[in-house]
């Protein structure tokens, strides 16, 4: 299972494919030196995978290396962040 995130700016979603084919992705709005992490999606087939962790690690990963903070709004990547801590320097509150 060859899986690939890109940032789709145009959608504001971290898009996840699976072999080429979308199977989840993570919506944000951006703001002025902020991104509000809003909402993940994984398609059921590959619910339970660890995918949206992998999405979040992405997201955040990004969000460092643009030097953005991040407001989390999704719980599954509250719950990513509260598992991960050497991401919890990046968030701030909306």
């Amino acid at each position: 299972m060859a899986h690939q995130i890109r940032n789709d700016t145009a959608r504001h979603a971290y898009v996840l494919t699976v072999d080429g084919r979308e199977v989840g992705h993570l919506s944000y709005i951006l703001f002025a030196g902020a991104v509000d992490l809003e909402h993940t999606e994984i398609t059921e087939e590959f619910a339970g995978q660890g995918l949206s962790g992998e999405l979040a690690r992405h997201a955040l990963e990004d969000i460092r290396t643009r030097e953005l903070k991040a407001m989390i709004t999704c719980p599954a990547v509250r719950s990513f962040v509260n598992k991960n801590p050497r991401y919890a320097d990046l968030v701030t509150e909306p």
